[in-house]
């Protein structure tokens, strides 16, 4: 019973939107109809927001290597990019002053 509700509490994208408030409840649901005993409905919860957590990992590092990839892919300027055009900016700024002086 307990792994069944395992596989199908962690069917993809749901176990990152659950709560760990609304786990407990499920979990003392099936306690309380004595589907589980308190001892493995502990063990469940615990289970469930480790594998949360680490889902939860996962799929923001893959959010950001997806976003990143998407940046470089666009050839949109990086904040490095701008930082080294205003340093030339600069230079060329003191450049044109110094013949402007003479």
């Amino acid at each position: 019973m307990i792994e069944s509700l395992r596989k199908v509490g962690l069917l993809g994208i749901g176990v990152l939107s659950i709560t760990e408030e609304k786990i407990k409840q499920v979990v003392d649901e099936l306690v309380e109809k004595g589907e589980v005993s308190k001892e493995e409905g502990k063990t469940l919860v615990h289970e469930l927001m480790i594998e949360k957590t680490k889902r939860m990992q996962e799929f923001e590092e893959k959010i950001s290597g997806d976003v990143q990839n998407a940046i470089e892919r666009s050839k949109v300027a990086s904040k490095d990019d701008l930082l080294r055009l205003e340093d030339k900016i600069a230079e060329l700024e003191k450049t044109i002053q110094k013949l402007v002086e003479k």
